[in-house]
């Protein structure tokens, strides 16, 4: 596997509008959880370098020291909703609330605001934070405790992230991309790496058919598309097929 360890020097700052909401949000779960919060940190294309207006999630993973109560998952998301109502981005919040103790292990651990959800990306998240690629806002730093992926579960997650894309067909922008991003880690081994990198990579890797789609992809988070939505809409279902058939049989 190839990774490329980034110090926090090499980070991009985080807007300030991210700054503001997961200060907020630190200090709204600390009032709820008291001892019982561990930790917060964030990921994504936050920690890599993107054009200025680029689209982003503010995705996050909490630490929890102890299974949450039921009225503490309730008052969790009356907070949420409460910063997506008053916050710049806070409907951007895009996380999951992890035990402390499933950290520190290999399997997708179950997200604590509803159990029957499992971080099935929890091996790519765990090598993006051991490569450096996050900011720790408050708590446990993540790199001491997460253990370091094998190759057998990268793929698992990103085999994930496949079935995420086909199971999302309005979210066309985000599967071409996201698409070529699996594509380049099954071919380089390199998981770390966001949309916008994978993105300039299928450019110059793969089949000229497939540029227009990329292109339209990458205009979109961009936001500087005009009239991409057709072309996006046409191109996503063969381009979902070309990626499957370019993985490795199972």
């Amino acid at each position: 596997m190839t990774h490329h360890t980034a110090s926090h020097r090499d980070l991009p700052p985080l807007p300030d509008t991210v700054v503001a909401l997961t200060d907020s949000l630190q200090r709204g779960l600390a009032g709820i959880l008291g001892s019982g919060f561990a930790g917060l940190f964030l990921y994504g294309a936050l920690a890599f370098d993107r054009p200025e207006h680029w689209l982003v999630d503010v995705d996050f993973h909490v630490l929890v020291r102890r299974p949450l109560a039921d009225a503490e998952r309730a008052d969790v998301r009356a907070l949420h909703a409460a910063l997506a109502q008053t916050l710049e981005r806070g409907t951007e919040l895009d996380g999951y609330y992890v035990l402390l103790s499933d950290a520190a292990r290999a399997e997708p651990p179950r997200h604590q605001l509803d159990l029957t959800v499992r971080d099935e990306a929890w091996a790519l998240h765990r090598a993006h934070v051991l490569a450096g690629r996050y900011f720790l806002v408050a708590g446990i730093d993540p790199r001491k405790i997460v253990p370091e992926p094998t190759w057998a579960e990268l793929e698992a997650g990103l085999r994930a992230e496949m079935r995420f894309v086909e199971t999302h067909p309005s979210a066309t922008a985000f599967g071409i991309l996201n698409g070529v991003r699996i594509l380049y880690s099954f071919e380089t081994r390199d998981v770390v790496v966001s949309k916008y990198q994978a993105g300039w990579w299928a450019l110059a890797s793969l089949p000229a058919e497939w540029h227009e789609a990329v292109h339209a992809a990458l205009r979109y988070y961009e936001q500087a598309s005009g009239d991409d939505a057709l072309t996006l809409a046409e191109r996503w279902a063969p381009f979902v097929a070309y990626v499957n058939r370019s993985l490795p049989a199972t």
